[in-house]
């Protein structure tokens, strides 16, 4: 998974599957050499804030006094990014689950078989989708990989240059972007630019731009040009 770290979340009160889970997700995630923490939610009188920096939640239905649904409702009032898979020991609660836009559906006792091919599944498709870092300094909602065009060292800050035609001005180092996004799928092609591989289409004739896929040639010097060359087609090789 390229050194991507999944941050889940486990809403579940009740200990014996809570640790089958925390099982299951161990089991699963190193099998498939994925970096990962798990935190527990023991409080679930608290600010949906909490939320935010999570990659995926794993939310019982029914929480002592509180109700999953209503909890997953608050959520996604303003939080659209994070995955959400229900637990439950009873199918009358699906219809609500496709209600809050839970992803998967899992049924407890959970069967290991049916946990790895639903995980398969969803980090095969809409979970690569969600990668990405939660900063406030920056912004009050995660930023995605797959949003984020490139990055420019310009008059002592960094701009993060977004697909949308968006730009971030922040106050960090390129060198801070660099260790960030080591292995993310971002290349380095010259001293004040960071890029994302997926949005490069190509080479300019004469070797010293490279094209983005919006038609911006950001400049590729020497120093950098095997080791982004390297990078670029390792890179377009993973998505082939």
């Amino acid at each position: 998974m390229g050194g991507i770290m999944i941050k889940i979340l486990i809403c579940e009160d009740i200990e014996r599957d809570k640790l089958h889970l925390h099982q299951l997700l161990d089991s699963f995630l190193l099998a498939n050499k994925i970096s990962y923490k798990i935190d527990y939610l023991e409080n679930f009188d608290v600010g949906t804030n909490l939320f935010l920096e999570y990659d995926l939640i794993f939310l019982d239905i029914e929480l002592g006094d509180y109700n999953g649904i209503e909890i997953a409702s608050k959520i996604r009032t303003y939080n659209r990014s994070s995955i959400i898979i229900i637990t439950s020991s009873f199918k009358k609660y699906l219809i609500d689950g496709y209600k809050i836009e839970a992803k998967r559906y899992l049924i407890k006792p959970i069967d290991e078989k049916v946990f790895n091919i639903e995980m398969q599944s969803v980090l095969s498709t809409s979970f690569k989708q969600q990668y990405g870092f939660f900063d406030k300094k920056i912004s009050q909602y995660k930023i995605h990989y797959k949003d984020m065009l490139y990055i420019e060292f310009l008059n002592r800050h960094t701009i993060i240059h977004f697909v949308n035609n968006i730009e971030k001005k922040t106050t960090y180092p390129l060198k801070h972007w660099i260790e960030k996004l080591s292995n993310k799928g971002f290349g380095q092609p010259y001293k004040s630019f960071l890029v994302n591989l997926d949005y490069v289409s190509g080479f300019s004739s004469d070797g010293k731009d490279i094209i983005m896929n919006n038609g911006e040639k950001i400049p590729l010097s020497k120093n950098f040009k095997k080791s982004f060359t390297n990078q670029y087609f390792a890179n377009l090789h993973n998505i082939l």
